[in-house]
């Protein structure tokens, strides 16, 4: 099987501010060398936080998972970390698609074409993800796959010096002239050593997202000596410890006072800041207006009384900070989908009264 890659070009950065989303699928082996794909997961951990705390308001960009050929079980489950191993909100076109074949543990040379011919499921996978015009990173041995199927006859890489000449010998098409550590094309991309995983990851996440993710991956990953010396000196006179935000405030304050009436002022005051820069900053922080931030609240309350109590809902709802309960049952509604009563009969957790039966009296009870 061979595919050869065409109209091959440098990847270019991506400059817009609008980000647009990658999936990042990560190939599992079991002869892969595990370094080397928690290396990469370590980086897109990194990039995902960066990217959120950068612009919390926004869809997250970036998405990574690990795909493993049938079969084969995968190294971590799902749910192990659910921010981060998600697939994306939609399938997208193989050019935001990027599949990263890790390195390869093997004996020797011949070994590693052993491993590349037990795997015809991942060089099928890999050429129609190519002939679509997906992205695809191999990293050290693993881009034995690469030139097996053609993809590196027009992408200049370095293979790792110890197969460099199994590699010319069995792919002698393959471009391999030159002793750059990475290698990046317009859909291919290679690292030569196991060890620059962290630093390949991150220079890929700057050319498919933006340039400004491989900086900032690079200065918190990577040990940067006079970033040390610098916060060390600037520790207690200027690094003092972050003040409670006025939106942190305000959420705290609507938490402990959720029955009482609603007033901007009154809360803005509590925050320490003005309605209108409450207003704003509230929004972009919890993404709705203080008001149906406290109605979300009051909903939820509502919701554990009704699980868990056998008061009527006008008392729930006075409890909740509602003298109107008829209007509380509209916003109960909308918030939930349904009635009070159909969610109490639903999701009680309570005996109606018929049933109670009282396990252990009370000392008042047995001294009468």
């Amino acid at each position: 099987m061979q595919y050869r890659a065409a109209n091959i070009a440098n990847m270019q950065t991506n400059p817009a501010t609008e980000l647009a989303p990658l999936d990042v699928q990560l190939l599992w082996l079991p002869e892969a060398m595990p370094g080397s794909v928690f290396a990469a997961i370590d980086v897109l951990h990194t990039a995902g936080g960066i990217l959120q705390m950068r612009q919390p308001q926004r869809e997250r960009p970036l998405t990574w998972h690990v795909i493993t050929p049938p079969g084969v079980e995968a190294p971590l489950s799902a749910s192990a970390m659910p921010l981060y191993t998600k697939l994306p909100a939609q399938e997208l076109a193989p050019d935001r698609t990027l599949i990263v074949v890790p390195a390869l543990g093997t004996r020797n040379a011949p070994h590693l074409g052993e491993i590349i011919e037990r795997h015809p499921e991942v060089l099928t996978m890999l050429h129609d993800h190519a002939l679509r015009g997906g992205l695809i990173a191999a990293c050290y041995t693993g881009m034995a796959f690469l030139a097996r199927l053609g993809l590196l006859n027009s992408a200049r890489c370095a293979p790792p010096w110890a197969y460099q000449s199994w590699m010319k010998h069995n792919y002698p098409d393959g471009d391999f002239a030159t002793d750059e550590p990475m290698s990046f094309h317009e859909r291919i991309a290679t690292c030569t050593a196991p060890a620059l995983q962290t630093e390949f990851i991150s220079a890929l996440l700057g050319r498919l997202l933006h340039a400004d993710i491989t900086q900032a991956c690079m200065q918190v990953l990577n040990y940067q000596q006079r970033r040390q010396q610098i916060t060390s000196d600037l520790a207690g006179a200027w690094l003092t410890t972050t003040a409670d935000s006025p939106v942190y405030r305000a959420t705290q304050w609507l938490q402990a006072n959720l029955e009482q009436p609603y007033n901007l002022q009154t809360l803005a005051e509590v925050a320490a800041t003005s309605e209108r820069t409450l207003l704003r900053h509230f929004r972009q922080a919890v993404g709705m207006s203080p008001l149906d931030y406290l109605h979300k609240l009051r909903v939820e309350r509502a919701k554990v009384m009704m699980e868990v109590s056998l008061h009527n809902f006008h008392t729930i709802a006075s409890a909740c900070g509602y003298a109107d309960a008829n209007s509380f049952r509209r916003l109960f509604h909308q918030a939930t989908g349904m009635n009070p009563s159909v969610y109490r009969e639903r999701f009680t957790l309570r005996a109606r009264r018929p049933h109670w039966k009282v396990e252990q009296k009370s000392e008042r009870a047995l001294a009468s």
